[in-house]
């Protein structure tokens, strides 16, 4: 079903202790989205035993940043930095950090990475998870990630193309498409649904159909284990 097992410090993917090779520190914007990545990162790095730390927002909040690492403070995405502190403070220097495009990929994705800059210097890994234009636009990407082959709606050829107002239900929004897709199957739309299609999602699907930010994503991933 895809769940993901909670802890008191962080929320993790099922890796025994003893295992554990690799740990990534990940912090994403909504809940939904703790769902999906961690599988979408599994995929792309094949890594057996990656162990996938979820850092939420509020224990984000409560970091004080460890000024120590020489870790500089700027106006934008303070949370980046609280994320590298946090995940510094655990002996670990691997850190993903993920907000959608929301009709701004470039701009939003670029800051990001402008923000790792500092932090690489200092010997982070670090990897930006920025969809075009929300994570609803790569899971709409697999017809074969769902019970049957969707077809009220089908599923966009070019889900990342895909865009308008939140909260008018006939518009294009990623989310209102992805609604109406979920609906044809009775699937309720809440947390298990995005991880169960997450982990179903063909990835070489996935990159074709949204070549822009997952294929920035693929070539980031590879550069993460350099």
């Amino acid at each position: 079903m895809g769940k993901l097992r909670k802890r008191s410090h962080s929320k993790k993917i099922g890796h025994k202790i003893g295992e554990v090779k690799m740990t990534i520190y990940l912090h994403c914007e909504g809940f939904t989205d703790y769902a999906v990545i961690p599988h979408i990162l599994q995929k792309a790095l094949n890594i057996n035993d990656l162990d996938i730390q979820w850092i939420t927002r509020d224990m984000l909040k409560k970091v004080k940043t460890y000024r120590k690492s020489n870790i500089s403070i700027s106006g934008h995405y303070k949370l980046i930095k609280s994320l590298a502190t946090y995940s510094l403070l655990h002996n670990c220097k691997y850190i993903v950090y993920h907000q959608d495009g929301d009709n701004n990929y470039s701009e939003n994705y670029n800051k990001i990475v402008c923000e790792f800059i500092p932090l690489k210097q200092i010997g982070f890994n670090c990897l930006a998870v920025v969809p075009k234009e929300t994570i609803e636009s790569w899971l709409l990407s697999d017809e074969n990630a769902y019970p049957l082959k969707p077809s009220n709606p089908k599923l966009p050829l070019n889900p990342e193309d895909l865009w308008g107002q939140r909260n008018d239900s006939n518009s294009n929004h990623p989310k209102n498409i992805f609604s109406k897709v979920l609906k044809q199957f009775n699937l309720i739309d809440n947390r298990d649904t995005y991880a169960q299609i997450a982990e179903k999602i063909n990835i070489e699907i996935l990159e074709n159909r949204c070549p822009i930010s997952f294929g920035q994503f693929i070539k980031d991933t590879q550069e993460l284990l350099i």
